[in-house]
């Protein structure tokens, strides 16, 4: 993630930095699912995708209310393991993941917190592929 560049989306948005540990382990249960090229391999997982050409911020949250991630309060998003990663809204991630990454690929996982506590939910995610398409695991 680019913290330095998206420092005043963080503090509009009351979004947190998320030190390494968490992108860490959301990789890691990310790494468990099958891959092919740079990306996770869909065949086999049940899942729902959404092509970005010329669709709006609010149709990508409408979307994305349809899938598991959406019974989270809040969303995780890395674009790296070995960086720090971004706790915010889910609407908000929805709405900006866009302004957030500027590389290809990303995820998404749905998080609560629980008595100021992080509880991530990895198998509820997203992966942005290629900066064109949303796929969700359903």
């Amino acid at each position: 993630m680019r913290i330095n560049e998206i420092e005043p989306w963080l503090r509009k948005h009351g979004a947190e930095v998320q030190p390494t540990f968490l992108p860490t382990q959301f990789h890691a249960y990310l790494s468990t699912l099958p891959w092919a090229g740079s990306g996770i391999d869909w065949r086999d997982l049940p899942h729902r995708s959404l092509g970005l050409d010329d669709v709006s911020d609010e149709a990508v949250v409408d979307w994305a209310r349809r899938t598991p991630i959406a019974l989270h309060s809040h969303s995780l998003i890395i674009d790296s393991a070995s960086e720090p990663g971004v706790l915010c809204r889910f609407e908000d991630a929805m709405r900006d993941f866009e302004l957030l990454s500027n590389r290809p690929e990303l995820y998404i996982c749905g998080v609560d917190r629980v008595d100021g506590e992080v509880q991530p939910a990895f198998d509820h995610f997203i992966e942005r592929r290629s900066f064109m398409t949303l796929i969700a695991r359903i």
